[in-house]
């Protein structure tokens, strides 16, 4: 019981650190597993799941993982998926703004909002390309 508490505070302290940034997030926990999910500009940007343990079929793109320490990034699924443990909040953050950027740069900010503010609520929490 003690770890999922860990992880839906770790959750809360990352969603407020986004909501500051002016990001969109929706936070939903595991029931089972305690696993905490943060969907991102209503998929805009990748979705972020944190856990005490890894799972490589779940379709969020940034995973926080207690006490992690391996690659930081690898493809698993056809899906770029990024790794960090509970210390690299800050580096999560960094990596989710400078996905937001070059997605407005690439899409410009017009159409990246079109998409942010449908708040389609597709198949739980899939990373998805802007357009």
């Amino acid at each position: 019981m003690l770890g999922k508490i860990k992880e839906k505070n770790l959750g809360n302290k990352i969603k407020n650190m986004l909501l500051k940034r002016g990001f969109i997030v929706d936070m939903d926990i595991s029931k089972k597993t305690g696993s905490v999910y943060l969907k991102v500009d209503n998929g805009a940007c990748g979705s972020i799941r944190i856990s005490n343990h890894r799972n490589d079929k779940t379709k969020c793109k940034y995973n926080m993982i207690k006490d992690y320490s391996g690659k930081r990034s690898d493809i698993l699924y056809g899906q770029m998926k990024k790794f960090y443990n509970y210390k690299m909040v800050g580096r999560l953050i960094t990596d989710l703004e400078i996905e937001r950027s070059n997605k407005i740069i690439q899409y410009g900010y017009s159409n990246y909002k079109k998409t942010r503010d449908k708040e389609l609520f597709n198949d739980y929490y899939i990373y998805k390309q802007v357009a």
